[in-house]
């Protein structure tokens, strides 16, 4: 599987300062699951048509045509799907942290007295109203015929989008915060936390832990003292068997729900864990219970 530099890969081997903005349209006509995109800058995605699902480590974004996510540096998966027959199309603004403190500097006036949404968050998606839509034509009018726009302009289209954003959910925009490094062991915890009873691979969690595969391995290792697939199959099947305890669930329900293609075989890890079926089991846990 590819991995893909972000904007580096567009930019035919020119390099970009930390003051320039970069604008793509971007359009496709197939699906694409799973793209390993290392994002070495910011990057808002206003969604023309289609839907996009961005995982990050310890969180995951699924926008519609319609609406625009803010998207912070990191090692993302991405999947793009096509809807209605239409293309997948979409504007792309790509810009450094730097450039993004010093719209946070110059315009502190507007931010001083709004108080940030708790937590910290990676993405942060946006609904098109009327005048985004509007700010979409006006990019795609000044792309028509253009390979890369003036790099003042760029700058100023971006400026603009912001000013917007912050003006239209001030205590949102505010909450988002440039991703920093968690320690090592944290982050392979949330990583891998946030996945049970996910279909991803081990290579993918390293991905997302911006390790190698075998260094995933090795530091899951010394943190949970087993194997990867150990200890995600014997989370998922604690998962499934905690659903199975309701009598709302059925065991052909929710094989999906923790990580499972198909019924056989969640059944048959089941059994070889628990040593009884999926429905023995839930028949004799509610028999039990007062």
């Amino acid at each position: 599987m590819n991995t893909f530099y972000l904007p580096d890969d567009i930019l035919d081997g020119s390099p970009t300062g930390a003051d320039e903005v970069v604008i793509r349209c971007y359009t496709s006509d197939q699906d694409s699951v799973k793209n390993r995109i290392v994002l070495n800058q910011n990057m808002i995605n206003l969604l023309v048509s289609g839907t996009k699902t961005v995982v990050y480590p310890d969180a995951t974004a699924v926008v519609n045509a319609g609406e625009l996510v803010v998207l912070s540096t990191g090692n993302v998966l991405t999947s793009e799907l096509l809807t209605g027959g239409q293309h997948f199309s979409s504007i792309l603004f790509y810009f450094s942290n730097e450039i993004f403190n010093r719209f946070l500097i110059k315009y502190d006036h507007l931010l001083q007295s709004v108080i940030p949404l708790s937590g910290k968050q990676p993405f942060l998606i946006f609904k098109q109203d009327s005048l985004i839509k509007h700010f979409i034509d006006s990019i795609q009018a000044l792309m028509n015929g253009e390979s890369q726009l003036p790099a003042a302009v760029r700058l100023i289209k971006l400026e603009e989008l912001l000013l917007y954003l912050l003006h239209s959910d001030a205590g949102r925009f505010r909450a988002i915060q440039i991703i920093t490094k968690d320690k090592e062991q944290l982050q392979i915890k949330k990583v891998v936390e946030s996945h049970i009873g996910q279909l991803i691979t081990v290579g993918e969690l390293a991905f997302l832990c911006h390790m190698s595969t075998s260094t995933f391995k090795r530091r899951f290792r010394e943190i949970y003292h087993t194997t990867p697939q150990k200890w995600m199959l014997t989370r998922k099947l604690e998962m499934a068997a905690e659903l199975l305890r309701s009598a709302g669930e059925s065991p052909s329900g929710i094989y999906l729900k923790v990580g499972y293609q198909n019924h056989s075989s969640f059944s048959e890890a089941f059994r070889n864990h628990f040593g009884t079926t999926p429905s023995d089991y839930q028949i004799q846990q509610l028999n039990v219970m007062p």
